[in-house]
Order: C-alpha cells, then structure tokens, then sequence
C-alpha cells in the first residue's frame, strides 16, 4: 500500500509493503509538487523495494487546497499509467473522522468541518463509529451543530469544538481498513472532490479575467 495526502499544509505518505511501515511528513514550508515524488522514492529506498513491489494506492482527493489535491490524483494516475494495481479514495472528511474517533472515542454524532474560505465551508456529518451520514456538501456562514464540529488543527475556524492533526499513520490504517472492505474504484473515479468553484473560475465568471 502507497497511500498519499497533499490536501492539507502537510503532506502525507505512509507506505506498507510486506507487512512493514515508513511513514513520511512534509511540512507547509515545502513545495508538495517538487518534493512529494522525491519523499516517496526515498520511503521506498528505506524499505529497500520499489513502486513494483506495491500492489495498492490509496488518495485524498478532497476536499482541500485546489493545487494540493490535482498534484496526488496526477502522481498516483501516473504510477498506474504504467501498472495495473487497485486503487482507493479518501476525502479529506472521511479521515478527519478517522482521526477524530481515535482519538476522542465519541459518544454522538459528529460534524467534520473544512475551512472553504470566503465562509465557505466543506461539511460532512458521521456517526459515532465514522460511518458517513449523507455526502460532503458545501455549507456557507458559521454552522450550528448539536453535535460536536471537528476542525483541522491547521485551520482557525471559531465554531469548531474539537481538532485533529491525521497522520501519515491515520492515512495508512484507514486505507487499509477501506481495503478489507474492498472498497476499490476504477481509475476514471480517481477525480478530485471540489465541491466549490476556485477563485480563478469565479473571477473568470464575474470577467475580472479573459480567456486566453
């Protein structure tokens, strides 16, 4: 398994291959398109195996930043381009959730909650054992819930009542947990979660830029 993150600030890659684990976190201060292929070979490399020897990818494909997320889908669509091996998505949601419960054990429902920007914010709502209630969906204004608002720790959004940090870790075990499952999608499923147009779209829209 090669399960991959640049949704976030951080990017996360956690990779297992013949039952052993290396987890690998970048920070916001790097640039995720020009070192998330070098942070993988160098995973790889400790492993001493190559993306032969994985079997499986796993990929947030959102919500999140715009940038992040197309450069995930466009590296692992890049490794199946020359195998054949199964493929799983994650949302961003899905493991905040994750996160959230191992930490926090909850005893309700919960709210996950990205910060959209402009008020805008990408929700979700779970039971209490992570299981998804309806799907992802755009919310504007600041959203009242009687069940507790999980938030990224990253973010700084003032209703929220709990937040997470997922680790590369977190990644990995939910992808596998989504493998048992055999929740796998083909590679034309393998398309970002937006839910929102980008800023660059809506300034085209409004004619603040032309066509080129």
């Amino acid at each position: 398994m090669i399960a991959i993150s640049t949704a976030f600030k951080r990017a996360l890659i956690g990779i297992c291959i013949d039952d052993e684990s290396v987890f690998k976190e970048l920070e916001a201060s790097c640039k995720h398109s020009e070192n998330i292929l070098l942070s993988i070979d160098e995973v790889l490399s400790k492993l001493g195996k190559g993306l032969k020897d994985n079997d499986c990818y796993s990929v947030v494909v959102g919500p999140g930043s715009f940038t992040g997320i197309r450069i995930a889908i466009a590296l692992v669509k890049g490794f199946l381009a020359s195998s054949s091996k199964k493929l799983i998505k994650i949302t961003t949601n899905e493991l905040m959730a994750y996160s959230y419960i191992n930490s926090c054990k909850p005893s309700s429902n919960f709210l996950t909650v990205i910060d959209g920007l402009s008020g805008n914010y990408f929700v979700c709502e779970f039971d209490k054992f992570g299981n998804k209630i309806g799907e992802e969906r755009l919310d504007v204004g600041e959203i009242k819930s009687d069940f507790p608002i999980v938030g990224l720790s990253e973010e700084n959004v003032p209703f929220v009542t709990y937040k997470v940090e997922p680790t590369a870790k977190d990644l990995l075990n939910l992808s596998f947990e989504k493998k048992k499952l055999n929740d796998f999608i083909d590679e034309n499923e393998l398309i970002p979660l937006y839910l929102r147009k980008s800023q660059a779209e809506v300034s085209l829209e409004e004619g603040k830029i032309k066509k080129s």
